[in-house]
């Protein structure tokens, strides 16, 4: 569905419901789901799940009904750092960056409580606004919702000290994924990033534009606004287009380089993108991570023998 059509959903549990379902049938239904995983463990059944997955030669054994858990179903701990900043808040075309990526994290947030996993919840603008450490449950999700649903984007953005906070409270081992326009300074940011990473701590950056700042389609004199700080400037978009994307091309090129050396994972998602492209991106490469680490920890295993 498109993006602006779906912003008229109000009830973010029900967006993100719709999404994520819809996303797991399409991705059911097609014969290149993705390669065989490994077999990881068992776990009990949960009523509601469906029965195709029941070991039933176990169940002939223990009378006790289990579910078998792939590498890539296995439970981790996962938390959704959201940019709040007023950069967020610009649009082009009816659907803010803001408004796309509250939605993105609400399917997230719905995706991962799906799979069982811990879920937590981070929004901020140049202090954090909301944290909600990771836990489990229909009542843990909804809570993120709720509160999701009443954050709206204001003031100017400290990336940099949010991560910072972050690596005070996430425990080793766990995941983040950063949703941000990325419009700020990066020395400091991207040194966190690569302090997380130190700490073990797998992570993916969802980089939110919208098609206008992709493209510079302006063809009339214009005065720009700075968001953040109110600073305004006149243009003439002939005179500085070129000028503008090669500056675009160059910073978010930095990001891509240093993110990627680092093996943390980053796409870009404009506003006109439907949401389970992200969500697709999000699964198959959550998917690579828990095999990638299940590799460590095995090689970890085997050099204490």
């Amino acid at each position: 569905m498109n993006p602006t059509d779906l912003a008229r959903i109000k009830d973010l549990h029900l967006l993100a419901r719709s999404v994520v379902e819809g996303t797991m049938l399409g991705l059911h239904r097609s014969p290149h789901a993705g390669a065989s995983v490994e077999f990881a463990q068992y776990r009990p059944y949960t009523q509601g799940e469906d029965l195709r997955h029941v070991d039933w030669r176990l169940y002939g054994r223990t009378d006790r009904l289990h579910i078998k858990q792939f590498q890539e179903e296995t439970n981790l701990r996962c938390t959704v750092v959201l940019d709040c900043s007023a950069s967020m808040d610009y649009a082009s075309a009816g659907l803010t960056k803001f408004r796309y990526a509250q939605m993105l994290a609400a399917c997230l947030a719905y995706l991962l409580s799906r799979q069982k996993d811990a879920v937590g919840f981070i929004g901020y603008h140049r202090n954090i606004h909301l944290y909600l450490p990771p836990r489990m449950g229909v009542r843990h999700l909804r809570r993120i919702l709720a509160d999701l649903e009443a954050l709206r984007p204001e003031g100017p953005t400290d990336t940099a000290g949010t991560l910072a906070y972050l690596g005070n409270v996430i425990k080793p081992r766990g995941m983040a994924v950063l949703i941000s326009d990325l419009l700020h300074p990066l020395d400091e940011t991207l040194d966190h990033l690569r302090s997380l990473r130190a700490r073990r701590q797998d992570l993916m950056v969802l980089q939110i534009s919208d098609p206008a700042e992709q493209t510079f389609p302006f063809d009339r004199t214009v005065t720009l606004v700075d968001a953040e700080d109110d600073r305004e400037r006149f243009a003439i978009p002939e005179a500085i287009r070129e000028q503008y994307l090669e500056n675009r091309r160059a910073h978010f090129a930095r990001i891509r380089r240093e993110c990627l050396a680092e093996e943390i994972d980053i796409e870009e998602f404009g506003t006109d993108r439907p949401l389970d492209h992200a969500l697709r991106y999000f699964l198959q490469r959550r998917s690579h991570l828990l095999m990638r680490s299940s590799r460590v920890q095995r090689g970890h295993a085997g050099g204490r023998r």
